[in-house]
């Protein structure tokens, strides 16, 4: 497998699970949606914002932009309002990785992060860390679920593919 297919599965596999949680957030009550938990943004509507929010920004870097900071979380007062932004992010990512090379992706690309620091990356290692930093926030929602005794779908790798091949259907 070449690296632009590998980078365009662990993307079909991130927001596979990504929208397995956020059905999840929609059912729970506004009260529990903003239930602040202890957690990296606080509350489960919060992490989706953020969630959604650094993919807008990592975008953003790809394409000569330095954001000063993340999408304001007043700006989307409402799950729906959320889901209606990613899903235009979800569209413009995966449309921006089909359109990659394998030596695009190898390539470096400078960016400033919001303290103003500049770096250089091969986009292939930013592509991967914008998939491992929505699996970390997705184990924090767990948690939150968890504590609030809310069921939710595992979410794991493996789950993906058996789902994928046919074999189990989560």
């Amino acid at each position: 497998m070449n690296l632009l297919d590998y980078i365009k599965q662990v993307y079909d596999y991130t927001y596979w699970a990504n929208k397995r949680y956020f059905a999840v957030a929609e059912n729970l009550s506004e009260e529990l949606l903003r239930k602040m938990q202890g957690h990296s943004w606080g509350d489960i509507h919060a992490m989706f914002v953020h969630m959604m929010s650094s993919e807008w920004v990592w975008y953003q870097r790809w394409h000569g932009t330095s954001p000063a900071g993340h999408l304001n979380k007043d700006d989307f007062p409402t799950l729906t309002s959320v889901k209606e932004q990613w899903d235009k992010i979800e569209t413009d990512m995966r449309t921006y990785i089909e359109l990659q090379t394998e030596e695009s992706l190898q390539a470096k690309i400078i960016y400033n992060n919001f303290r103003g620091e500049t770096f250089s990356v091969p986009l292939y290692q930013m592509l991967m860390h914008v998939a491992n930093h929505e699996t970390h926030h997705r184990g924090e929602l767990a948690a939150m679920y968890a504590l609030m005794d809310v069921p939710h779908p595992e979410e794991e790798l493996i789950q993906y593919f058996l789902n994928l091949s046919g074999q189990k259907k989560f």
